[in-house]
């Protein structure tokens, strides 16, 4: 019995042992249905899950940042390893550390939206000194991109919230006249009655192409997670994802 007990415990101590998965933070901030604080499930944690459950070398684990603290949460010296649903364009291009983007996972839109009022139509949104209201860390073209939050409010008349919320609240209580929403914020966060009393400009202000953007060098190869969203997309757990938020898709993307 002896013996016995030996062998077990030598064939034990000769297994290999399993490693810990490594911990890819993924950064995400206040921009629903992607990501809210205040939503029980969101989009990007349905994306982590399934991430994790393809593969068992990674960990992947959401790690909220303010919208322009992204860039640096993704540098050398950041928390962060990668994002979803972010587009080059919003200043990506001017980040100071290497960074590859994956194919488009979706497009976006986003259009000014103001309170319907009688004989108001859509000319209203050519009107010049309106008050808008705007997000912190969030890119506005008509402003030239501009991040600098005093130069948004003191230059260009923006007021800035840190949530979409906040300002579709003040734009019902007459505080504002003018903010700009996502079509899947529209779609997916809004009540009917909501919908019902707000005017949509006819045409869309901005086109996106949202994407993966990954830091490269850090913790995994640009061409890793690229394989695990194309493994995803085959098995059409990204199509399942969108659906259940609701989230239209272009033809060929998911």
């Amino acid at each position: 019995m002896k013996h016995l007990i030996k062998i077990i415990i030598a064939l034990g101590f000769a297994l290999p042992a399993i490693a810990d998965p490594i911990n890819v933070r993924v950064a995400a901030f206040e921009f629903p249905p992607y990501y809210s604080d205040t939503m029980d499930s969101h989009l990007i944690g349905e994306v982590l899950n399934e991430l994790n459950n393809i593969q068992d070398k990674y960990l992947f684990t959401l790690e909220r940042v303010a919208p322009n603290g992204r860039y640096f949460a993704l540098s050398e010296k950041g928390c962060c390893d990668l994002m979803l649903f972010e587009d080059p364009s919003w200043g990506w291009q001017d980040a100071e550390y290497p960074v590859e983007v994956t194919e488009p996972l979706l497009i976006g839109r986003e259009r000014f939206v103001a309170m319907k009022q009688i004989n108001r139509g859509q000319q209203f949104f050519e009107t010049k000194g309106l008050r808008f209201g705007g997000i912190v860390g969030y890119h506005y073209p008509f402003a030239a991109n501009e991040k600098d939050n005093r130069v948004l409010e003191e230059q260009y008349g923006i007021y800035l919230t840190h949530s979409h919320h906040a300002n579709l609240r003040m734009l019902m209580n007459g505080r504002l006249d003018l903010i700009m929403l996502a079509d899947d914020f529209i779609q997916t966060m809004l009540t009917e009655t909501e919908r019902e009393q707000l005017l949509l400009s006819d045409k869309p202000y901005g086109v996106y192409k949202l994407r993966a953007v990954i830091s490269a060098g850090k913790t995994v190869k640009p061409s890793e997670f690229k394989r695990f969203l194309k493994q995803l997309k085959q098995q059409g757990k990204l199509m399942e994802i969108f659906q259940r938020f609701h989230v239209k898709t272009e033809p060929g993307l998911s």
